[in-house]
Order: C-alpha cells, then structure tokens, then sequence
C-alpha cells in the first residue's frame, strides 16, 4: 500500500513539474510571453515609456494640478493638449471636446500611433485627466508623458466625473 501511494505522489510530482515547463516553454514562443512575475499597472507603464524613448529621459519637474476653472479656461481658450487617459470605451460615451485618447491600458500602442501628435507639444501645456479623483491612470500616463519628453504635464485630478457633474459640454466621436 505504501509503494502505490508513493508511486502516486511520484507521478503526480512528474505530471506537475511536466505541465510546468511545458507552459513556461510555450509562454516563452509567444509573440508577447505573459511575465512570470506579477508587476503593478504603474510599473508595467513605466516600462513601456522607457521602451519607447529615444534616449534616456527623466521626469521633469511637477507642474502642479489643474484644477476645474483652470480646465475651463485651458479648454476654452485651446491652450493646452488635453488628454484622457480612461480606457477607449470609457471615451468613447464621452470626453471632454477636443481632448483625445491615450489609455493607460494600451499605452504602448496609442502612443505609437499618436507619437508625432504628442512630439509637436514637448513644450506646450498638456494635461491629462481620468475618470475622478480616485483614478491613478492620469498620474501614470502623466509620468509616462514626462519620461518621453514632453515637458509640460499636469493633472486635472478631478477628472472626468468633475467636469460632467458641472454639465459642462462634452464630445462622442
């Protein structure tokens, strides 16, 4: 009785330890392998920026946050990038006129497409928004933008909710 339950575990461990390299071996043919160790959202971002810069860039320094009659007047008198960093659905329904999409969730991808865009406001104002107060892809997306040069981000912390509360115009593409 001994031998066969000894025999099992065995089996079992070889079947694990099997199932185990095979899925770390088909992961490392992936085109994009999933990483072996969890990292944050923020640090996953911050990857990406560092990635996608031309030369090793470091953030600049705070520019401070926007706050909603500051947006009001930025948006108003078009002197500022806005940008909305909610995911691609959440913009979709709806955003601030004029601003465009940059989510944190597909970073990498948006800001390739977007890359000569964003270029021409190295200096200029930018400031990017989410969906409140709570939300930190503004923040994350805001570092991001430093890293790859642009010198002038800040936060409209209050976001996407603030401005809609105060049923200030909003767009749908």
């Amino acid at each position: 009785m001994k031998k066969l339950l000894l025999r099992d575990a065995i089996s079992a461990w070889l079947l694990f330890v099997a199932c185990l390299g095979g899925g770390v071996v088909l992961n490392a043919w992936r085109a994009e392998p999933l990483p072996l160790l969890y990292s944050s959202p923020k640090e996953r971002l911050t990857r990406v920026a560092e990635n996608l810069a031309p030369e090793n860039i470091t953030p600049l320094g705070d520019e401070g946050d926007v706050d909603l009659d500051a947006m009001r007047q930025l948006w108003a008198a078009h002197s500022a990038l806005i940008i909305d960093a909610r995911p691609e659905i959440f913009y979709r329904v709806g955003h601030i006129p004029s601003a465009i999409s940059l989510p944190r969730d597909d970073f990498e991808a948006k800001y390739r497409e977007l890359a000569s865009e964003l270029q021409n406001y190295r200096n200029q104002p930018v400031v990017v928004y989410c969906s409140s107060n709570e939300c930190e892809d503004s923040q994350m997306v805001a570092e991001a933008l430093q890293r790859l040069g642009l010198a002038h981000v800040r936060l409209f912390r209050g976001g996407w909710s603030e401005w809609e509360s105060q049923n200030l115009p909003e767009e749908t593409p």
